[in-house]
């Protein structure tokens, strides 16, 4: 299936979808990139779900393809409305929904919402160097590599990438492509969630 093909549900995450974390959190292959320690086991993983969702400087979404089958997980955290910036994560789990354009029209439409709902004016992200995958689909909407995360005397420490945009970068790259923000879009809808009033 091609990018201009693929059509995704975002959507506020639910506690109903967290067997689909844990069995995520589980496959070495998709584990592999990411950067933090997740719960392994379904017990765990409501403890957490509990503990961070809903979040005034959290927000935790699933992905979802055609048929709503949930396929992935996308989080907007840290979240400083001082500063009007976030930092994102996207996981798509099932990986026979990899390299078929569903990240990316994910993040066209979370990202629409950071910059024009939430009102952030940055977004940025990091990434493991090796993971070409990723790497690929952040520049394709718009991401910058702004650093090379290292850590001195840890020899096991894998290379990250710092990655931002903004949103005058967003518009430009993704203009022809963005849905229209007054209406649900033919390829991408966003469930709205509610959200925190900056301070």
């Amino acid at each position: 299936m091609s990018e201009q093909n693929a059509k995704v549900v975002v959507r506020p995450f639910v506690f109903s979808d967290l067997e689909s974390m844990v069995r995520w959190n589980n496959d070495f292959e998709v584990e592999q990139y990411v950067d933090c320690c997740l719960p392994k086991t379904l017990p765990e993983c409501q403890v957490w779900f509990r503990k961070h969702i809903p979040g005034r400087n959290y927000r935790l979404y699933a992905i979802e393809d055609e048929e709503r089958r949930v396929i992935g997980d996308l989080v907007l955290d840290h979240i400083c409305w001082r500063k009007k910036e976030a930092e994102l994560r996207i996981r798509i789990g099932e990986k026979e929904y990899w390299d078929q354009g569903y990240g990316s029209a994910a993040l066209r439409e979370v990202l629409t919402e950071a910059f024009t709902q939430l009102g952030l004016d940055q977004v940025y992200l990091r990434v493991y160097a090796f993971n070409l995958r990723a790497i690929h689909c952040y520049k394709k909407v718009g991401f910058k590599k702004k650093a090379v995360l290292k850590r001195k005397r840890d020899q096991n420490w894998k290379e990250i990438y710092l990655m931002s945009i903004d949103e005058q970068e967003f518009t430009k790259i993704n203009n022809n492509i963005l849905p229209d923000r007054r209406k649900v879009s033919s390829n991408v809808e966003l469930s709205k969630s509610s959200h925190c009033s900056g301070s």
